[in-house]
């Protein structure tokens, strides 16, 4: 009997859990969600009356010569008495847009989360996320959660009860025979059949028998607690079902609550303030609040999204001077290009045969610079020089020989070349009727080509020794260089076995080269200098940068430029000192001014922050506006009604 009653109380309490969650159904609540307001203090604004720097009463004179006086006091219209103005912030306020600033490349977002005292439950946890949309891409923030007491007592217990769970699980680390055997019955037993076993100490073996054929090992599985070890794993591998049954609703981790407050009508809010990095897509936010209520036993009901409020990001990217920058250039009639190659002989041979070493990848190297040059639109060929150089292995006087005849060899192979180029061309020409009109005849290019040869490149020799990170005793191989004689020189080099296999083996294949030297000029070119302009295309770089609001990368580029796009960089990276060094040599515009009157809010000085900003409004009037989206300057405007003229 006492069973049944039992199963029926738990039967009433779930249905009364589950009536009491239900309810929301009928009442389809939803959490609120508002923006928080006057947040200039996020962004190191005083607006206290007694700031270091605050002037409560001066003038300020205009183009016009008409003096205003500024000051946050007005006229009493019935006693005639000037009186302070004080400021109520609002209490409610219903917009679902609010302008808010980017500064330092991070956006501060303050709201409001409003939870109805309907959704209010001892038994309950309210789990809410607040979710940003920028433009495709969206971002979680922090949970928010509230738990009730019986709530949190219920999530305790039940994690309490999984530890007791825990603790009933023998760890991996017990000793085996202590835990898992019949330990008094197993050292009886081998204590009076097998005294000679060493297995309480941790040796085994196996091949120990007793007089009746029973092995040490079959005596110790004999006491072995099968059933005790059978039980921890089923406990070790039913862990998460019993974390599950215990806990019916686990700690969520990632979770923010900044501030409470109990409203009068028993509603709760919270402030929620949350720091996002800037990218090219901050200029519109906007913010969803996603949340539900469990009860003790982990029952849940989806609550209803909240209404989307929206963020209006301002920035200094738009003061950008988007003003094309172009650069001087100057143009020379006369142009040279080179190009080296390397071509392997066999020894003492002249030659080319393209499947030696690398010589198929050098030739086609060859091949393409000399099509390069002779079909190019723009330049036109003056001369070709081709210098053949060796190493000083051997007698010099062989080397000279060889290196002018393997000079002839590629000269010839280029002229071979060029011969059949300049079918291909003329070719091309006449099937699509280009009307390029050639100077020359490809085919008299060949007496352009100037052969030179340089039999032992000493110069270049020694230029990659010094260069070697590798070679050793430098200095006496330098100090070789002395000797005049070349074949001399070459032979002391070579006494120093180790470091001449070297020479031999890596720098010696680097002056078996060719150097092509192209002498070009421009076509139609007479004058041998032309000055011209064109598109400053790294500066343009630079902007499409700081528009993008990646200004670390922006001011990288416009940093050597220290012009107002460099200053607005600075501005938007918080380095305060550097902008206003680059604005003071600015000209005067409403951008420049009223940038410096956002300098001088930072710094405190609201004298010279309201005459730069009346001055900006001078210059362009829409400066008023904008001084509202900036809450250095919109304080002011505040304080001292500095925009009653759009009112008037």
């Amino acid at each position: 009997m006492q069973k049944y009653l039992t199963v029926l109380f738990l039967i009433v309490l779930l249905s009364a859990c589950n009536n009491n969650l239900s309810r929301l159904s009928k009442h389809n609540p939803s959490l609120g969600l508002s923006h928080a307001q006057n947040t200039e203090s996020n962004y190191n604004i005083d607006l206290s009356r007694d700031a270091k720097f605050t002037s409560k009463s001066f003038k300020y004179t205009d183009t016009s010569g008409k003096e205003k006086f500024i000051n946050d006091a007005v006229k009493d219209e019935v006693t005639g008495e000037m009186v302070s103005m004080v400021y109520l912030n609002e209490i409610v306020v219903s917009a679902k847009s609010q302008n808010i600033p980017e500064r330092n490349g991070v956006i501060r977002l303050d709201f409001i989360v409003k939870i109805p005292s309907i959704l209010q439950d001892s038994r309950w946890q309210i789990d809410m996320l607040p979710v940003l949309s920028r433009g495709k891409d969206t971002m979680h923030f922090n949970r928010i959660l509230i738990s009730g007491e019986e709530f949190k007592r219920a999530q305790e217990k039940g994690y309490k009860k999984y530890e007791k769970y825990l603790r009933s699980i023998i760890p991996d680390d017990v000793d085996f025979l202590e835990v898992y055997t019949d330990l008094p019955n197993l050292v009886l037993f081998l204590e009076r059949n097998l005294p000679e076993s060493r297995v309480m100490a941790g040796e085994r073996d196996d091949d120990l028998i007793t007089a009746f054929g029973v092995t040490e090992k079959s005596a110790v599985d004999h006491y072995v607690k099968q059933w005790l070890i059978d039980r921890n794993n089923k406990r070790k591998a039913e862990k998460e079902k019993y974390f599950y049954k215990y806990v019916k609703n686990p700690y969520l981790l990632g979770t923010k609550l900044d501030s409470v407050i109990q409203m009068g009508n028993g509603d709760f809010a919270y402030h929620y303030s949350q720091e996002i990095l800037t990218n090219d897509k901050s200029s519109k936010l906007f913010l969803n609040l996603y949340g539900q209520v469990r009860d003790i036993n982990g029952m849940c009901f989806e609550l209803n999204t909240s209404d989307t409020i929206a963020y209006n990001v301002s920035s200094m990217v738009g003061f950008i001077d988007t003003t094309t920058r172009y650069k001087k250039k100057i143009i020379e009639r006369k142009a040279t290009a080179t190009m080296a190659a390397f071509i392997d002989f066999k020894v003492g041979k002249t030659d080319i045969i393209d499947t030696l070493s690398n010589n198929a990848i050098e030739l086609e190297k060859i091949k393409k610079a000399l099509k390069d040059v002779l079909s190019n639109e723009v330049f036109v060929l003056d001369s070709l020089i081709l210098t053949a150089s060796s190493s000083p292995e051997g007698a010099f006087a062989l080397n000279q020989s060889l290196s002018s005849q393997r000079a002839s060899s590629i000269q010839k192979y280029c002229e071979a070349y060029i011969k059949g180029l300049d079918e291909e061309i003329v070719s091309y020409e006449l099937g699509t009727k280009n009307e390029i009109q050639k100077t020359s005849p490809l085919s008299e290019v060949n007496s352009l080509i100037i052969q030179k040869t340089i039999p032992e490149d000493w110069d270049r020799l020694r230029i990659l020794i010094l260069n070697d990170t590798t070679l050793t005793n430098k200095e006496k191989l330098l100090e070789c260089f002395k000797i005049q004689d070349l074949d001399e020189r070459e032979r002391a080099m070579s006494s120093y076995k180790r470091e001449y296999k070297y020479l031999r083996e890596k720098i010696y294949p680097q002056l078996r080269r060719v150097n092509f030297t192209f002498n070009l000029h421009r076509k139609g070119m007479v004058k041998d200098t032309i000055h011209t302009t064109e598109i400053d295309s790294l500066y343009m770089n630079g902007l499409v940068l700081l528009k993008d609001r990646k200004y670390e990368d922006a001011l990288a580029i416009l940093l050597d430029y220290k012009d107002f796009n460099t200053a607005i960089a600075h501005i938007s990276l918080g380095h305060d000192r550097s902008a206003e060094e680059i604005l003071l040599s600015c000209p005067e515009t409403a951008y420049k001014i009223y940038l410096m009157a956002v300098l001088s809010a930072r710094k405190g000085d609201e004298e010279q922050a309201v005459k730069f900003f009346l001055r900006s409004k001078e210059l362009n009037f829409s400066m008023a506006y904008r001084g509202g989206l900036d809450p250095e300057i919109s304080s002011l405007i505040r304080k001292y009604n500095l925009n009653k003229d759009l009112f008037e």
